[in-house]
Protein backbone atom coordinates (compact mmCIF):
# COMPACT_ATOMS: atom_id res chain seq x y z
CA UNK A 1 0.00 0.00 0.00
CA UNK A 2 1.23 3.52 -0.85
CA UNK A 3 1.62 6.29 1.64
CA UNK A 4 2.66 9.97 1.43
CA UNK A 5 6.18 10.82 1.90
CA UNK A 6 6.49 12.38 5.49
CA UNK A 7 8.10 15.91 5.98
CA UNK A 8 11.45 14.94 7.12
CA UNK A 9 11.70 12.75 4.12
CA UNK A 10 10.55 14.93 2.07
CA UNK A 11 12.64 17.52 3.40
CA UNK A 12 15.98 15.42 2.98
CA UNK A 13 15.31 14.72 -0.69
CA UNK A 14 14.36 17.95 -1.98
CA UNK A 15 17.26 19.83 -0.05
CA UNK A 16 19.75 17.57 -2.49
CA UNK A 17 17.50 18.53 -5.52
CA UNK A 18 18.09 22.18 -4.29
CA UNK A 19 22.05 21.41 -4.14
CA UNK A 20 21.68 19.24 -7.37
CA UNK A 21 19.71 21.90 -9.20
CA UNK A 22 22.23 25.00 -8.58
CA UNK A 23 25.47 22.82 -9.53
CA UNK A 24 26.10 20.89 -12.58
CA UNK A 25 28.62 18.58 -10.63
CA UNK A 26 26.64 18.28 -7.73
CA UNK A 27 26.46 15.24 -5.14
CA UNK A 28 25.01 12.14 -6.90
CA UNK A 29 22.87 11.22 -3.92
CA UNK A 30 21.35 13.17 -1.17
CA UNK A 31 23.71 11.53 1.26
CA UNK A 32 27.19 10.38 2.02
CA UNK A 33 27.82 6.43 1.49
CA UNK A 34 31.09 4.61 2.65
CA UNK A 35 30.97 3.16 -0.89
CA UNK A 36 29.21 4.83 -4.38
CA UNK A 37 28.29 1.65 -6.42
CA UNK A 38 27.62 1.93 -10.44
CA UNK A 39 25.47 -0.07 -12.58
CA UNK A 40 26.32 -0.13 -15.73
CA UNK A 41 23.29 -0.07 -18.37
CA UNK A 42 23.36 -1.85 -21.76
CA UNK A 43 25.98 -0.48 -23.98
CA UNK A 44 27.66 1.67 -21.58
CA UNK A 45 31.25 1.38 -20.80
CA UNK A 46 34.08 3.02 -18.45
CA UNK A 47 35.38 6.27 -20.33
CA UNK A 48 38.70 5.35 -18.27
CA UNK A 49 41.57 2.50 -18.45
CA UNK A 50 40.94 2.11 -14.69
CA UNK A 51 36.96 1.20 -14.78
CA UNK A 52 35.75 4.07 -12.89
CA UNK A 53 33.49 6.83 -13.71
CA UNK A 54 32.40 8.40 -15.74
CA UNK A 55 30.43 6.24 -18.03
CA UNK A 56 29.41 6.94 -21.20
CA UNK A 57 26.91 4.61 -23.58
CA UNK A 58 24.31 5.24 -26.41
CA UNK A 59 21.62 7.56 -25.59
CA UNK A 60 18.87 4.88 -25.84
CA UNK A 61 20.40 3.28 -22.74
CA UNK A 62 20.70 6.48 -20.67
CA UNK A 63 18.63 6.50 -17.41
CA UNK A 64 17.44 2.49 -17.76
CA UNK A 65 18.99 -0.45 -16.55
CA UNK A 66 18.00 -3.69 -19.10
CA UNK A 67 14.77 -5.61 -16.94
CA UNK A 68 17.40 -8.51 -15.96
CA UNK A 69 19.20 -5.83 -14.13
CA UNK A 70 15.98 -4.15 -12.54
CA UNK A 71 15.00 -8.11 -11.27
CA UNK A 72 18.83 -8.63 -9.59
CA UNK A 73 18.54 -5.05 -7.83
CA UNK A 74 15.36 -5.92 -6.80
CA UNK A 75 16.21 -8.94 -5.38
CA UNK A 76 19.29 -7.83 -3.91
CA UNK A 77 17.36 -5.01 -1.83
CA UNK A 78 14.80 -7.02 -0.77
CA UNK A 79 16.94 -9.50 0.69
CA UNK A 80 18.89 -6.53 2.14
CA UNK A 81 16.80 -4.68 3.59
CA UNK A 82 13.26 -7.41 3.86
CA UNK A 83 10.38 -6.97 1.94
CA UNK A 84 7.96 -4.92 4.05
CA UNK A 85 10.83 -2.21 5.41
CA UNK A 86 9.11 0.97 4.85
CA UNK A 87 10.87 2.93 1.72
CA UNK A 88 10.62 6.11 -0.54
CA UNK A 89 10.40 6.72 -3.64
CA UNK A 90 11.20 9.31 -6.39
CA UNK A 91 10.09 9.06 -10.14
CA UNK A 92 10.87 10.96 -13.09
CA UNK A 93 8.13 13.16 -13.99
CA UNK A 94 8.56 13.43 -17.91
CA UNK A 95 4.85 14.90 -17.97
CA UNK A 96 3.89 16.50 -14.78
CA UNK A 97 0.29 15.72 -14.78
CA UNK A 98 -0.54 13.24 -16.89
CA UNK A 99 -2.73 10.64 -14.86
CA UNK A 100 -1.81 12.52 -11.69
CA UNK A 101 -4.54 15.09 -11.90
CA UNK A 102 -5.22 14.74 -7.73
CA UNK A 103 -1.70 15.42 -6.97
CA UNK A 104 -0.89 17.35 -4.88
CA UNK A 105 2.28 19.81 -4.65
CA UNK A 106 4.72 20.94 -2.00
CA UNK A 107 5.29 24.46 -1.64
CA UNK A 108 7.84 23.85 1.72
CA UNK A 109 9.77 21.43 3.64
CA UNK A 110 6.47 19.75 4.40
CA UNK A 111 3.79 17.90 2.21
CA UNK A 112 0.42 19.84 1.75
CA UNK A 113 -2.68 18.75 3.22
CA UNK A 114 -4.65 16.67 0.87
CA UNK A 115 -8.73 16.90 0.43
CA UNK A 116 -9.96 13.70 2.04
CA UNK A 117 -10.97 12.21 -0.78
CA UNK A 118 -7.90 12.76 -2.71
CA UNK A 119 -6.33 9.44 -0.72
CA UNK A 120 -6.22 6.38 -2.44
CA UNK A 121 -4.46 2.80 -1.74
CA UNK A 122 -4.30 2.10 -5.78
CA UNK A 123 -3.65 5.32 -7.52
CA UNK A 124 -0.44 6.25 -7.14
CA UNK A 125 -0.88 10.10 -8.16
CA UNK A 126 -3.28 10.48 -5.59
CA UNK A 127 -1.00 10.80 -3.03
CA UNK A 128 2.26 11.94 -4.31
CA UNK A 129 4.02 15.13 -3.89
CA UNK A 130 6.23 16.64 -6.47
CA UNK A 131 9.61 18.09 -6.43
CA UNK A 132 11.49 20.24 -9.15
CA UNK A 133 14.55 20.45 -9.62
CA UNK A 134 16.37 19.85 -13.03
CA UNK A 135 14.07 17.18 -13.71
CA UNK A 136 10.61 17.05 -11.91
CA UNK A 137 9.86 14.41 -9.69
CA UNK A 138 6.90 12.28 -8.26
CA UNK A 139 7.41 10.99 -4.28
CA UNK A 140 5.65 8.51 -2.55
CA UNK A 141 6.48 6.05 0.34
CA UNK A 142 5.44 2.55 1.21
CA UNK A 143 6.62 -0.94 1.77
CA UNK A 144 10.17 -1.26 -0.18
CA UNK A 145 7.98 -4.36 -1.85
CA UNK A 146 5.98 -2.07 -3.75
CA UNK A 147 8.73 0.54 -4.54
CA UNK A 148 10.96 -1.61 -6.47
CA UNK A 149 11.12 -1.44 -10.31
CA UNK A 150 8.97 -5.08 -10.67
CA UNK A 151 6.22 -3.31 -8.55
CA UNK A 152 6.20 0.18 -9.35
CA UNK A 153 6.47 -0.06 -13.11
CA UNK A 154 3.42 -2.43 -12.83
CA UNK A 155 1.34 0.18 -11.76
CA UNK A 156 1.56 1.99 -15.31
CA UNK A 157 0.74 2.05 -18.61
CA UNK A 158 3.16 4.37 -19.56
CA UNK A 159 6.49 4.84 -18.52
CA UNK A 160 7.46 6.09 -14.97
CA UNK A 161 10.40 4.47 -14.06
CA UNK A 162 12.17 4.38 -10.21
CA UNK A 163 14.37 7.30 -10.37
CA UNK A 164 15.32 7.03 -6.93
CA UNK A 165 14.59 4.95 -4.29
CA UNK A 166 15.80 4.62 -0.09
CA UNK A 167 15.04 2.64 2.56
CA UNK A 168 13.47 5.02 5.33
CA UNK A 169 16.29 4.24 7.43
CA UNK A 170 18.59 5.59 4.53
CA UNK A 171 21.30 3.06 5.14
CA UNK A 172 21.35 2.84 0.97
CA UNK A 173 20.04 5.26 -1.86
CA UNK A 174 19.16 4.04 -5.37
CA UNK A 175 19.82 6.74 -8.43
CA UNK A 176 19.17 6.28 -12.02
CA UNK A 177 19.23 9.95 -13.30
CA UNK A 178 17.55 9.79 -16.97
CA UNK A 179 20.09 11.52 -18.24
CA UNK A 180 23.27 8.98 -16.98
CA UNK A 181 24.26 5.73 -18.82
CA UNK A 182 24.53 3.92 -15.09
CA UNK A 183 22.58 3.71 -11.88
CA UNK A 184 24.17 4.70 -9.02
CA UNK A 185 23.75 3.12 -5.59
CA UNK A 186 24.95 4.43 -2.30
CA UNK A 187 25.69 1.49 0.29
CA UNK A 188 27.58 -0.19 3.13
CA UNK A 189 30.76 -2.94 2.26
CA UNK A 190 28.14 -5.51 2.93
CA UNK A 191 25.55 -4.51 0.26
CA UNK A 192 28.37 -3.30 -2.14
CA UNK A 193 30.01 -6.77 -2.22
CA UNK A 194 26.63 -8.31 -3.33
CA UNK A 195 26.53 -5.53 -6.18
CA UNK A 196 29.62 -6.39 -7.35
CA UNK A 197 29.39 -10.00 -7.26
CA UNK A 198 26.86 -10.24 -9.79
CA UNK A 199 28.03 -10.40 -13.53
CA UNK A 200 24.65 -8.97 -14.85
CA UNK A 201 24.73 -5.79 -13.17
CA UNK A 202 28.12 -4.68 -14.52
CA UNK A 203 28.81 -3.36 -11.38
CA UNK A 204 32.19 -0.71 -10.55
CA UNK A 205 32.80 1.13 -7.52
CA UNK A 206 33.01 4.93 -7.86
Amino acid sequence: MLERITPDQLAWFAAWVAVSAEQADGPPLPAAYDHTIAVLHPGAEPATSDLTAPFHGPSSTEGHPSDRQKTVLDRILLTTTGPGAPACLASYDADPGSGTELLITSTGPGPASPPEDAVSADSPGDIAERVSGHITYLLVAGPLQDLVYTAWEARWDYEQPVTMLWPADRTWCLSSDPDLSYTVLGCDRTLAARLLAEPVLRARQM
